[in-house]
């Protein structure tokens, strides 16, 4: 968290969808496990193909090591929402986020080349676990956030 992101922010639900996303990735463990998983992964290509595996096999593995970020970044924007479902903020703010980085920075990576799932996607599947959750568009005063913001 820094304070260009809190400038960035237009709600202090958007900063609660952030700050549950980013709880998520630490509470799911996900740097332990893509290290256990890209670690396993080089020391099968090793045993397969010697201690030296050849350009393709490096590429095949960070390929595959994409994928598994990418399903972490699901699984982050998932238990977000239900981190704020049991408090007074909507829990689709991070879907928030996702709309205005993505109006202000339209992606042109291939979502198989990239680490992070397609903002539209993601801003989807937010909204839609918000909607089976019935916690979406709850209203918070923001008095307090924008105090925050202007402080900085």
């Amino acid at each position: 968290m820094f304070s260009g992101l809190i400038k960035f922010l237009e709600t202090e639900d958007q900063l609660a969808g952030v700050l549950g996303h980013e709880i998520a990735h630490a509470d799911r463990r996900h740097t332990s496990r893509s290290l256990q998983k890209e670690f396993g992964v080089s020391f099968l290509l090793s045993l397969l193909l010697g201690e030296n595996p050849n350009q393709l096999a490096q590429i095949a593995a960070s390929l595959g090591q994409l994928r598994f970020s990418r399903e972490y970044e699901v699984e982050a924007d998932e238990f977000s929402v239900r981190y704020l479902n049991s408090t007074p903020y909507s829990c689709d703010g991070a879907a928030g986020f996702f709309i205005k980085a993505a109006a202000q920075a339209p992606t042109s990576t291939p979502e198989f080349l990239s680490t992070h799932p397609n903002p539209g996607t993601r801003v989807e599947a937010i909204q839609a676990k918000a909607k089976e959750l019935n916690c979406a568009s709850r209203t918070t005063d923001n008095a307090s956030f924008l105090e925050l913001k202007r402080i900085l």
